[in-house]
């Protein structure tokens, strides 16, 4: 069940989130969208570059995205180049110093991720974008 807040919590929570993402950013050094094979290591944990392929890298826009209610839409990312062969399953938010943010759900654009891509299946050196990328905040 979703808990209920306040609206101004949520805005509160999802702006916290916002400037974490946009921590020592501008228009030119930005956080960034990496997406990850694997199984997903606990919350923050360094990645196991064995078990865990990074597969792409969208750098994020300044600001990373805007808050709606209780939703914060991420801005558009430019589509990029898969970086290796695999199977997206997870997905890793790093502010501009490379920093960890959060961790995150990937589905391909029919699922309920909080990242949908326009496939899960990556290849090397082929087009890969986001088609859309939202966190929700409690209650509607």
């Amino acid at each position: 069940m979703t808990i209920g807040l306040l609206s101004s919590l949520r805005t509160a929570r999802l702006e916290l989130i916002s400037n974490a993402i946009d921590n020592d950013a501008d228009e030119y050094d930005t956080g960034n969208l990496l997406i990850y094979s694997g199984t997903r290591p606990s919350t923050g944990d360094p990645i196991d570059e064995y078990e865990n392929v990074e597969l792409v890298n969208f750098s994020l826009p300044y600001p990373c995205g805007s808050i709606y209610g209780n939703i914060l839409t991420f801005s558009a990312v430019d589509t990029v180049l898969g970086l290796e062969d695999g199977i997206a399953s997870w997905a890793r938010i790093v502010d501009a110093n490379g920093d960890f943010v959060m961790d995150l759900s990937v589905t391909d654009q029919a699922g309920n991720g909080d990242i949908k891509l326009s496939s899960l299946v990556i290849v090397k050196d082929s087009e890969i974008y986001v088609v859309s990328a939202a966190l929700t905040e409690g209650n509607p």
